[in-house]
């Protein structure tokens, strides 16, 4: 069998039967095999925040078709992707009882859902309200927010809190679980462009279309949200925060 002789290939500036380059420099063959990957380590740092800003957002979720009612657990699974596909599902209204909301995506979807005329309404924590990253002030500084949004605040101390994390939706469909509209909070908390199961906290979600625990949320939150006591949400509750 006749036998390939491979010629070797000297890079340009290197003096031929020498292993060095004639200004003495090693060949840069690694930094011409890393060209090809900087256009994916950018887009990596387009999608996903920056440490400094991860707590106001999250990996963009993933689409969700046909979400199974019953229990839903984060880290395994990104209950983020679920609030926001059963958000995109209402057509009427949407009754929210969320002590912590912190998420972009969310609240997106929620604007997305007054754009389409649904009316919304919106019970809060007094404390809450002023965290840092709070999505009130995005949802009600929108045209569609301010004609189809409506956010009570219970005025609450830090014994008596509003510590609810539900909504119904149509009146049907009803949420509840221990997950706060947070990306850590929804098992979406994502950094360089990776969902860490270790960064997310242990939470569930429970979807049920049961008409009588829908019919007893709604029962629920009419009551609390008409409490004499409690006060429509103004822009001195909240922190002045850039998005």
């Amino acid at each position: 069998m006749t036998g390939f002789v491979r010629t070797p290939i000297i890079p340009p500036g290197t003096a031929r039967g020498q292993g060095k380059p004639e200004n003495g420099r090693a060949p840069g063959r690694r930094t011409g095999r890393l060209l090809p990957l900087l256009p994916l380590l950018l887009l990596f740092f387009l999608l996903c925040p920056s440490p400094a800003g991860a707590w106001r957002s999250s990996c963009p979720p993933a689409p969700v078709h046909g979400v199974p009612l019953g229990e839903h657990y984060s880290p395994a699974e990104n209950l983020e992707a679920i609030d926001v596909a059963m958000i995109d599902r209402a057509r009427r209204t949407i009754d929210i009882a969320m002590y912590s909301f912190t998420d972009r995506a969310i609240a997106e979807a929620l604007l997305r859902a007054a754009k389409r005329g649904v009316r919304i309404r919106i019970y809060r924590d007094r404390i809450q309200v002023r965290d840092r990253g709070d999505k009130t002030r995005r949802l009600l500084g929108s045209r569609a927010g301010k004609e189809h949004i409506t956010v009570r605040v219970k005025r609450n101390s830090s014994r008596n809190i509003m510590h609810l994390k539900a909504y119904l939706i149509d009146g049907k469909i009803l949420r509840t679980g221990s997950a706060n509209w947070s990306p850590p909070g929804e098992g979406a908390y994502c950094r360089k462009g990776y969902r860490s199961h270790r960064a997310q906290q242990d939470n569930n979600l429970f979807l049920t279309d049961n008409p009588k625990e829908a019919a007893r949320f709604e029962r629920t939150f009419d009551r609390i949200f008409a409490r004499e006591t409690n006060r429509e949400w103004n822009p001195g509750m909240g922190r002045k925060y850039r998005e």
